[in-house]
């Protein structure tokens, strides 16, 4: 599957409806766990680190130019560090999914990312896209066949 040229008559649109279900099969297929397939621990490793740096750069400047806080979490002030968490861990769980999707581990980082949304909000009914929903459904259903054999 290559990109479209410009003067091709597949248009882009038509290239991300091929392409789309490709990428969510790719991305949600069964991986090895990464504690125990080195490739795969460098792989979460990564997406976590680019996630933690890359939710802050974006939430620092966001503070500023929004409420007009400036301030560390060291040295304060207290409406800056509890505005930071507040606005960081959000952000933090979508950076986390998109890099995840983009890196082809969407259910591993789309469940992380729930734990960590989760732990801050109120019990809420679960809410995956598509493509995840279905793959979990797969692996208990395959999980309950291995059970009763």
């Amino acid at each position: 599957l290559s990109l479209p040229s410009p003067l091709s008559p597949m248009s882009m649109s038509a290239w991300f409806r091929q392409a789309s279900p490709r990428f969510w099969a790719w991305t949600t297929k069964s991986r090895p766990h990464w504690t125990t397939d080195p490739v795969e621990g460098v792989i979460c490793c990564t997406v976590f680190a680019i996630t933690g740096t890359s939710s802050v750069q974006l939430v620092r400047p966001a503070l500023k130019s929004v409420t007009g806080i400036e301030g560390n979490m060291v040295d304060g002030p207290w409406s800056y560090r509890i505005t930071s968490l507040v606005s960081v861990t959000p952000i933090y769980a979508t950076v986390l999914t998109v890099l995840g999707t983009l890196a082809g581990r969407h259910v591993f980082f789309a469940g992380m990312a729930q734990k960590i949304v989760g732990r801050l909000c109120p019990p809420l009914k679960k809410q995956m896209c598509e493509p995840a929903t279905l793959k979990r459904a797969a692996d208990a259903a395959k999980a309950a066949g291995e059970k009763a054999a």
